[in-house]
């Protein structure tokens, strides 16, 4: 991780319900009170729980300076100058499903640090738009992605949708990262009226990444999996036709030989109901 991300990471000043990073401050949403004194801010939908797992994984890449950075679920941009501050990419872009503008207090970040040419934000954008996606990304990158950030719906279809989408046109050792995998595994997430009630969480589509990098290094070289995140480390493969690619396409698993050796002894406990015959042993 280069000096200046962990330099980052030691300068954020973590408090009750905000977080200040030199000028800039950040309120954290999950504290949210009814009364606030810190002035005008950005509204960050993260905690210090989970970006010291960031930090952590971070430092497992010494050296890891992405220059082109993708990022879905904004909210309202705090997150976009967090991680700009951080790594300082050549360009960020930035999606959300939101039909907003961006925030004046983010028009003043822009401006403050001249980053227009730099950050491009598209709002009202659906991260399982592939065609979107895509376009999106032939028009803001001159190359290919070398960092991805997932915090957009948090379902396992739409994000399956933008993981298969956009890993094949990332760089060799490139990360993407899904936020807030964990969900179906959190108590406050199992009432049977929760708005999640119905929904497949991401779960499913972990588990997939890790039988694809069991199956192959070539595809995804590691995997880093934590409660508040899993980070995927793109391998060296080369993805002919990136439009068709799908993540099962990269998964191979063992035929279920336990139902075929099974099957014998079924056929004997039924002969032995219908005709009386001593099961053999």
């Amino acid at each position: 991780m280069p000096k200046n991300a962990q330099d980052v990471f030691d300068r954020s000043r973590w408090f009750a319900d905000r977080m200040l990073l030199d000028d800039l401050v950040f309120r954290l949403e999950h504290y949210r009170s009814g009364t606030w004194d810190g002035g005008d801010h950005f509204r960050f939908y993260k905690i210090k729980e989970l970006v010291d797992q960031y930090a952590v994984h971070f430092r497992r890449h010494p050296g890891y300076q992405p220059k082109r950075i993708l990022e879905l679920g904004i909210f309202d941009g705090g997150s976009v100058a967090f991680w700009h501050e951080l790594f300082r990419p050549e360009k960020h872009v930035a999606v959300d499903l939101i039909d907003r503008k961006d925030s004046p207090y983010f028009q003043r970040y822009l401006a403050s640090r001249d980053l227009s040419g730099r950050i491009a934000t598209f709002w009202n954008t659906n991260q399982a738009d592939q065609r979107r996606l895509r376009s999106i990304i032939a028009s803001e990158f001159d190359g290919p992605i070398d960092l991805v950030i997932d915090d957009a719906s948090h379902l396992y279809s739409p994000t399956l949708a933008t993981f298969e989408a956009v890993f094949p046109l990332m760089s060799p050792g490139g990360i993407y990262i899904i936020e807030d995998w964990a969900w179906g595994h959190w108590p406050e997430f199992a009432g049977p009226d929760h708005a999640w009630a119905r929904e497949t969480p991401p779960t499913r589509l972990v588990v997939q990444l890790i039988e694809a990098a069991g199956t192959s290094s070539e595809l995804i070289a590691s995997i880093d999996v934590c409660r508040g995140l899993v980070a995927v480390e793109r391998g060296p493969q080369v993805v002919a036709d990136p439009e068709s690619f799908t993540l099962e396409g990269g998964v191979f698993r063992r035929p279920d030989y336990s139902a075929r050796r099974s099957l014998p002894t079924r056929i004997r406990a039924l002969l032995a109901r219908t005709f009386g015959f001593a099961r053999s042993r």
